[in-house]
């Protein structure tokens, strides 16, 4: 990750403790985040040099003013003025990444094959919570090379329940008889 998109999380996060409002701030992030996903064009119009950084600061206030907190739009005006928009899907990751330390919680992906509901997303949630001994985060994201079951990355470690795995580790235990 990018030294100055950590500096400038570190900043918003000092702010959001400073306020005590780290949890405020962190929902105010993911809708950011959701929004700046929705459209890949959205960081580029932000950080181009020709668009006039009054109009890039007044469609922030259009789009987020009374949504978030002001100081988190503040935040972002001050990204487009010092030319640091680039990077602010990292700083976002890098916020994420404090708040989650603050609150014990990990982050992780589920990969399915199907779409799973929310209660199984929660039993699977619980089930490492347990495990990990902190809380589980899961988002779910559709793998249509798994043949059944999930799979489950958090931290850079794989929990691997799918058919596909168990195939492959059958075939593997085959071959070495």
């Amino acid at each position: 990750m990018d030294a100055v998109a950590v500096r400038y999380a570190e900043s918003l996060f000092d702010l959001a403790k400073e306020m005590n409002q780290v949890e405020a701030y962190s929902k105010d992030i993911d809708l950011i985040r959701t929004v700046f996903e929705s459209d890949p064009s959205f960081v580029p119009f932000f950080s181009h040099v020709l668009i006039e950084d009054e109009a890039k600061c007044a469609l922030l206030d259009k789009s987020f003013k009374g949504q978030v907190n002001d100081y988190v739009v503040n935040f972002l005006k001050l990204l487009v003025r010092k030319r640091r928009m680039r990077y602010v899907m990292e700083i976002i990751e890098a916020f994420k990444a404090l708040t989650n330390e603050h609150f014990g919680i990990l982050e992780g992906i589920l990969y399915a094959n199907y779409d799973i509901s929310v209660q199984e997303v929660k039993e699977v949630e619980d089930a490492l919570s347990k495990k990990e001994n902190k809380t589980i985060r899961l988002r779910v994201v559709n793998d249509p090379s798994l043949i059944g079951g999930i799979k489950v990355e958090i931290n850079n470690r794989v929990f691997d329940g799918s058919i596909k795995n168990k195939v492959a580790l059958l075939k593997k235990e085959l071959l070495r008889k």
